[in-house]
């Protein structure tokens, strides 16, 4: 017989462990340090806190929520600008407060207490706590993309909202898992965690259908379930269950913004807004002339309607109004007028602005000419309103438009501004409109 060949391509060796931690380094083990577990054991109180109906339980929630983000980030350095988006935070929460502690005041013209009509509804306030909550964290932490207040505010707003929290919706109970076991067997898998959970919840769904079908098939075991859960309830008619329940899910978003926010540097935070910048320079595609051509065509059309609506337009200076039209009439349609015009303007010269292949010097002065007739279009809508006002007083509704007539005037000119002079404005308009709103809602 033949002696049985040598193969003339042996097996390479295998590679050594230092070269395949090389070529594939492994992902080191889940940790959670001290910080991160005590808030995560609070935050189980601190949403059940949140959900409450009680007019503290708000500001208490509030509390908990900036003691947390200053006890996660005291080795932060705070910027200047942190302090306006905390006072803004504070002040919001304060006129929710208030609210709630005096939910009825004197009116001269009634002989009883009625309800107060505010500037703001209530459910609008708590939206616009939510964001400058979210968004005092940001800058608190460092964690903002543009490392300030800015252009990347849409880039901000993405991680804050959604990116981060969701990112580490099921941090919290892996930080729990990890504080409850012993040293040596801190070992959390995620995929683990989030499989139990889901099965978890899988079953309760199943466990609830199967308890109805038998409880409509025999009246006797229907019986005996509705003891069971008179039971359980605990004479609280089951609301503590709920809202325990419902504070689950809230208190893993919020501990997934404020740890997850911590376990981003804000290096890392800052290469995410340098990639968005470096990503805008490609869109400048559309050649020079087509813009020149459309700045060109707005700025004609509205010459021409200043021109000829001069008289419709400046009524509101001399005090005259135009055939058929009554004061209120006047107003709102200059305010409609002006959201419109604006949204239309500012369109355009986002678009100029970030998609002309070169901005040559007849581009930007026909940009600049397109934000002063915003401008021009702001001031006429203005001089309506306080021409509204003085003849039927403020209401909320009015105080409304005012304030939203003098934030769209301000941006007007801050974008005018950077426009011109290449300097950064947009914070300065960010800021203005906070601070306004927040004054806003005492009324």
């Amino acid at each position: 017989m033949e002696d049985h060949k040598i193969n003339e391509f042996p097996r390479p060796p295998e590679a050594s462990d230092w070269a395949q931690d090389a070529l594939m380094p492994k992902k080191p083990p889940f940790s959670a340090n001290r910080r991160e577990q005590l808030l995560a054991f609070g935050l189980y109180v601190l949403a059940y806190v949140y959900l409450g109906y009680q007019w503290w339980a708000l500001p208490l929630f509030t509390a908990g929520f900036i003691a947390a983000a200053e006890y996660l980030f005291r080795e932060q350095k705070r910027s200047w600008e942190s302090w306006v988006w905390l006072g803004c935070v504070l002040l919001v929460t304060g006129c929710i407060a208030w609210r709630g502690l005096h939910p009825y005041q004197y009116d001269s013209r009634y002989p009883e207490l009625v309800n107060h009509e505010y500037i703001l509804s209530e459910k609008l306030l708590l939206f616009i706590l939510h964001i400058f909550a979210v968004y005092w964290l940001m800058s608190r932490s460092g964690r903002l993309t543009g490392g300030e207040s800015g252009h990347l505010l849409p880039l901000d707003a993405l991680y804050a909202f959604v990116i981060i929290p969701f990112k580490n919706f099921f941090l919290r109970i892996r930080c729990v898992l990890f504080a409850l076991k012993p040293k040596k067997e801190r070992k959390v898998n995620a995929g683990a965690v989030a499989a139990a959970v889901l099965a978890a919840f899988v079953v309760l769904v199943l466990l609830v259908m199967a308890m109805t079908q038998l409880s409509a098939a025999d009246d006797t075991f229907s019986s005996l379930l509705e003891g069971l859960r008179d039971a359980l309830t605990l004479d609280l008619d089951q609301v503590w269950f709920y809202r325990f329940l419902l504070s689950l899910p809230v208190g893993a978003y919020v501990f997934g913004l404020l740890a997850g926010l911590g376990r981003e540097t804000p290096e890392t935070m800052r290469k995410h807004g340098a990639s968005a910048e470096t990503a805008l320079p490609k869109l400048r595609v559309v050649p020079e002339a087509v813009w020149l051509a459309a700045l060109g065509v707005f700025s004609a059309l509205y010459l021409a309607f200043f021109f000829v609506q001069g008289r419709y337009l400046f009524g509101a200076f001399t005090r005259t109004l135009p055939e058929s039209f009554t004061v209120a009439e006047y107003a709102r349609q200059g305010f409609f007028e002006l959201c419109r015009v604006m949204a239309i303007n500012f369109t355009l010269f986002w678009l100029v602005s970030r998609t002309a292949r070169r901005e040559s010097r007849p581009v930007r002065w026909m940009t600049a000419a397109l934000l002063i007739e915003s401008m021009l279009f702001a001031v006429v809508a203005l001089s309506k309103l306080v021409l509204y006002i003085d003849c039927f007083g403020f209401t909320p509704k009015r105080l409304q438009s005012t304030w939203l007539v003098c934030v769209l005037l301000f941006g007007s000119a801050c974008a005018l501004y950077t426009h011109l002079t290449g300097k950064k404005s947009m914070r300065v308009w960010m800021i203005f409109g906070a601070v306004t709103l927040s004054l806003l809602c005492i009324w």
